[in-house]
């Protein structure tokens, strides 16, 4: 916690919000336990109906939606050319009006995914491993980057319990953050937005 009297800025999020996947429960734990608490949660647009979705509207002032691929079937961003992601982005788009913050299902991004997000004014949610690959201006949220002087704690998990992947399950996460982030500045994934200035 910083001790100059700051608030503890936190931003939280968690993968792959669907019909199937959704642990709404916990969240209200998590909101009853620190009523600031505020989440960004990555859903998959092709997998999330309509009711899921009102529900998670109902809550928009404190869990922030944003697209995490489309089937989010595997390499599935790999295969789009830019004309296909532009267009799963506003087929997104049309299913709920998300954040615009897109995440490509196990951070794989290419050229032509980052040139449609662009196109359609869509930030990326990406890994410390895509540096290299990250078009410099980019408007990005970089995970597992060690920052100087950076003034967010960088929470990442998944819905599901998926610790084998190095993240934390969402009730893995209530458990390990349920006092450390008690009274602290909850921020969603667009507030930490920031434009990419390149490797070095």
């Amino acid at each position: 916690m910083p001790t100059n009297g700051a608030a503890h800025k936190v931003v939280m999020d968690f993968d792959d919000l669907s019909d199937g996947n959704d642990r709404l429960d916990i969240l209200l734990r998590l909101k009853e336990r620190d009523p600031g608490f505020k989440v960004t949660l990555f859903a998959i647009p092709a997998r999330c109906g309509d009711d899921l979705l009102k529900r998670y509207d109902n809550l928009k002032s404190w869990i922030q939606l944003c697209i995490h691929g489309f089937r989010h079937s595997r390499h599935e961003a790999l295969g789009w050319m830019q004309d296909e992601a532009e267009d799963k982005l506003e087929r997104a788009m049309h299913i709920y009006p998300f954040a615009p913050v897109f995440k490509g299902p196990n951070w794989q991004m290419t050229d032509e995914v980052y040139a449609a997000c662009k196109a359609r004014g869509v930030s990326v949610a990406d890994h410390i491993s895509n540096l290299a690959i990250i078009p410099v201006g980019m408007p990005v949220y970089i995970y597992n980057i060690k920052l100087r002087s950076d003034p967010y704690t960088r929470i990442h998990g998944h819905i599901q319990d998926w610790t084998h992947t190095g993240t934390d399950g969402l009730e893995e996460a209530y458990e390990k953050w349920s006092s450390p982030e008690v009274g602290s500045e909850y921020l969603f994934v667009t507030d930490a937005i920031s434009p990419w200035q390149g490797v070095g």
